[in-house]
Parts: structure tokens; C-alpha cells; sequence
């Protein structure tokens, strides 16, 4: 009987411990991209990342998700998709807001095709990142 109490309040103070690391600050994940030029196909463009919520910003953590529709509208599933990890360097944006300016590559996508660009976290897209645009 010991044993199970003595493991019972082992587990108990582990949990404590983890939820206790968590800052009480932190507020929920959001951010936002922007083209920082034109998007050419069979070119790149470079797209800024924005995290808020979240600061330092660990590598690895976070990924640029580009997809693309060849035939210019946003329909049924994408024809091109890439994902690029976000590694940084990472500078302070301001309001514990942290920015990377990263490289998109679009060498296999035509003129006239459209793209969404958004940040992920594990699978799920960070609220307000979704930027589309279209490829000259």
C-alpha cells in the first residue's frame, strides 16, 4: 500500500512540476507571413515569418507550409507542396513577437498558378498565418 501512495504522489508532484514550467504569460500562438517581393515562377520568393506568443522561438518547432494550384484557382487538392523548417536566426519583432525572413522555393511552379504560404506547428496551421498569392 505504501508503494502505490509513495508512486501515486511521485506522479502527482511530476504533473505539478510540468504545469508549473508553463509561464502563465503565455498567450496562444499566432503570427502572420508577408511577401517580401514578387512571386516568379521557376523563381523564389522570400516570405517573412512572424511568431507571437511564443518567444524564444525554438528551431524545428515551427515550419513554413507553401502549396500551390497550377490552374489558378483554389480548388481541389493542391498540385505542389513544400514545407521548409523554420530555423531563424530569429529577431525580436517587438510585443514578444519574433521574425525570420526565409526562402521560398518556386522552381516547379508555372506562371499563373496560386499559393498559400502559412506557418504550422505539428500539422495545424498558426492562427493568421495563411498569406495567398498568385505567381507572375
Amino acid at each position: 500500500m505504501r508503494k502505490v501512495l509513495a508512486s501515486g504522489l511521485a506522479a502527482a508532484l511530476g504533473v505539478s512540476t510540468v504545469l508549473g514550467a508553463v509561464p502563465a504569460s503565455a498567450g496562444p500562438t499566432s503570427g502572420s507571413t508577408e511577401l517580401l517581393g514578387p512571386a516568379v515562377g521557376g523563381g523564389e520568393v522570400t516570405v517573412r515569418a512572424t511568431i507571437g506568443g511564443v518567444y524564444p522561438v525554438v528551431s524545428y518547432d515551427f515550419a513554413l507550409l507553401n502549396q500551390c494550384w497550377f490552374k489558378g484557382k483554389f480548388s481541389g487538392r493542391f498540385d505542389s507542396s513544400e514545407t521548409y523548417p523554420l530555423l531563424g536566426p530569429w529577431y525580436d519583432a517587438g510585443n514578444g513577437a519574433a521574425y525570420s525572413d526565409e526562402v521560398i522555393n518556386l522552381n516547379s511552379v508555372p506562371s499563373g498558378a496560386v499559393c498559400k504560404v502559412s506557418i504550422v506547428r505539428g500539422g495545424p496551421v498558426v492562427k493568421g498565418t495563411t498569406t495567398s498569392y498568385a505567381v507572375g
